[in-house]
């Protein structure tokens, strides 16, 4: 149900836009069993600062009017998949003002989820951005290895097959506040999930709340929502359909469909780089973790099962975030002097990324580290790999200076592509795809070491299978 709205967040992150609006009611499933994600109505691009949402999934930097980032979007991801997985939205609070409360210093509620799953919806929900996955790509490879883990590989075939089946008794797409409860949720209320609520509970959770109307939520009713979206899609006509029908009684219909073995598919990966102590990179001992520099690349890699002589492509997503021309004061306070100050007490002498080891260089290789000795949920930082030519393309860079965030706000995109070689160069086996090998980002600066500044590096990279010829 999330994965194909989730690669939709990973594709607006990529141009720079935050949702800002992920809940049920907005992620619909075809009537092929895939999901898209719609109403883009108060997305902004990635820095811009305002209250605004739907009260049950609004990150606690929403309520506080902070800047929106696609951590943000993987906030209300994971309450949707909290909900979706045990039927209950993670915060319940009966009032915009209880689920404040809740969103912004309530203790991610842990009790009902099975224990496989927790650190995914623990980091999900963490109350700093910082703390949380920024890579919707990596958040989808996380579900993907639970589910191939618990369900086998055909997990996705079958699933899809089972909601294009409900989507189709309908004749309609459906919004996933219908689906969810019915689907995963056995026992629990459909009347509970998502925008479908009512009641004083319903207002609060399927309510809209943006501070251009009010400081307060702007509410609307939890049926009237769902109606409005319904509406959109086949109306009453479709509501009817799956009341007639039933999602049980769809479900039926449920079958196996094994997953052939020839070249084909797609994988996804990502690295995301911040530094729990940022101030000591920059030079400004007073600033906050929350103001760290970042780097953020997303990959997907087609096709994820070759052989040799298959065309291979991987493209990345690049963003990052570099502070410049601001000066902490004790408390953590900024004062931004802009990007063309001349001051010789603001941030500056660091900088932060990658040097491959080995090959021509950046933009001219792919490295290929092979599964095992390489872990497949850990990025790949040994020796050993592969070096494979490639030529790359950048597309879409913009690098502006944004005077709200003091920083440098870079994106581009890098499209690599390649042959795969023979098997005397890469013999069959499965292995992870990167252009940085090491797959590591570092901070620099003179006399400080990473661990002194805190360099963290969280995600995985792309796993692709070369099949016997």
């Amino acid at each position: 149900m999330l994965k194909g709205s989730l690669l939709g967040l990973a594709a607006a992150h990529a141009v720079g836009v935050v949702h800002r609006d992920y809940k049920p009611a907005n992620v619909l499933v075809q009537d092929d069993g895939q999901s898209k994600l719609i109403d883009f109505g108060i997305a902004v691009l990635t820095g811009q600062a305002d209250q605004a949402g739907t009260p049950a999934y609004m990150a606690p930097e929403q309520w506080q009017g902070e800047p929106a980032t696609p951590a943000t979007d993987l906030y209300a991801a994971t309450c949707v998949f909290v909900e979706s997985i045990t039927g209950e939205k993670p915060f319940r609070g009966t009032t915009v003002e209880a689920l404040r409360a809740q969103h912004t210093t309530t203790p991610v509620p842990l009790d009902q989820i099975p224990e496989p799953l927790r650190p995914i919806v623990r980091r999900g929900l963490a109350k700093s951005p910082a703390e949380r996955a920024w890579n919707a790509h990596e958040f989808v490879s996380e579900l993907e290895s639970l589910a191939v883990r618990e369900y086998g590989p055909d997990w996705e075939r079958r699933g899809v097959i089972a909601l294009g089946t409900v989507a189709a008794a309908v004749g309609a797409a459906v919004p996933l506040a219908v689906l969810g409860g019915s689907l995963l949720a056995h026992g629990a209320s459909s009347s509970g999930v998502g925008a479908m609520a009512s009641g004083a509970a319903g207002h609060a959770a399927a309510g809209y709340m943006q501070s251009a109307a009010s400081a307060d939520a702007v509410a609307k009713a939890g049926a009237s929502t769902s109606k409005g979206v319904l509406a959109k899609l086949g109306g009453s006509k479709g509501a009817a359909a799956i009341a007639a029908v039933g999602v049980g009684g769809a479900i039926t219909a449920w079958v196996l469909w094994p997953s052939g073995p020839g070249v084909g598919g797609e994988s996804h990966g990502g690295v995301h780089a911040h530094w729990t102590r940022p101030g000591l990179l920059v030079g400004q001992p007073d600033m906050p973790a929350s103001d760290t520099p970042y780097m953020d690349l997303k990959m997907t890699v087609t096709p994820a099962r070759v052989k040799s002589g298959t065309s291979l492509r991987l493209v990345e997503y690049f963003h990052a975030r570099t502070p410049s021309g601001g000066k902490y004061l004790p408390g953590g306070q900024r004062q931004c002097y802009g990007e063309k100050t001349k001051r010789t007490d603001v941030e500056g002498n660091y900088s932060f990324g990658w040097q491959n080891q080995g090959g021509p260089g950046y933009g001219k290789v792919l490295f290929f580290y092979r599964v095992p000795p390489a872990k497949r949920h850990e990025l790949p930082t040994g020796t050993g790999a592969v070096p494979v030519p490639a030529t790359s393309k950048i597309t879409d860079k913009a690098e502006p200076y944004v005077q709200s965030e003091c920083a440098f706000l870079s994106r581009w995109t890098q499209t690599f592509t390649l042959r795969i070689p023979k098997k005397d160069v890469l013999v069959p086996g499965k292995y992870l795809v990167t252009p940085i090998g090491p797959m590591r980002i570092t901070g620099t600066r003179a006399g400080v070491s990473q661990e002194t500044m805190g360099t963290v590096n969280e995600g995985s990279a792309p796993l692709i299978e070369v099949l016997e010829s």
